[in-house]
């Protein structure tokens, strides 16, 4: 695994709070105000899902999360 890769899983795990491998839109939420900051709305959370959501099940897998933060090239991490 690449070191890229290897952040990339990293930093889903972290978003990833149940652990069931997929990031769903209230894993963001919980994230964003663990971290003690608005950040993204909830337009541009289910924005970002909408766009990286490859086989329309409404959450995010790790390719998928991958594809999404790479700049839509998905490599299998």
């Amino acid at each position: 695994m690449s070191d890229v890769q290897a952040a990339a899983k990293a930093e889903f795990e972290r978003f990833d709070t149940d652990g069931n491998g997929r990031i769903s839109a209230e894993e963001i939420r919980k994230v964003n105000e663990a971290m003690g900051t608005d950040g993204l709305s909830d337009a541009e959370i289910e924005g970002a899902i909408a766009a990286a959501d490859s086989d329309g099940d409404g959450l995010i897998g790790l390719d998928e999360f991958v594809a999404l933060i790479g700049g839509g090239k998905h490599e299998r991490a």
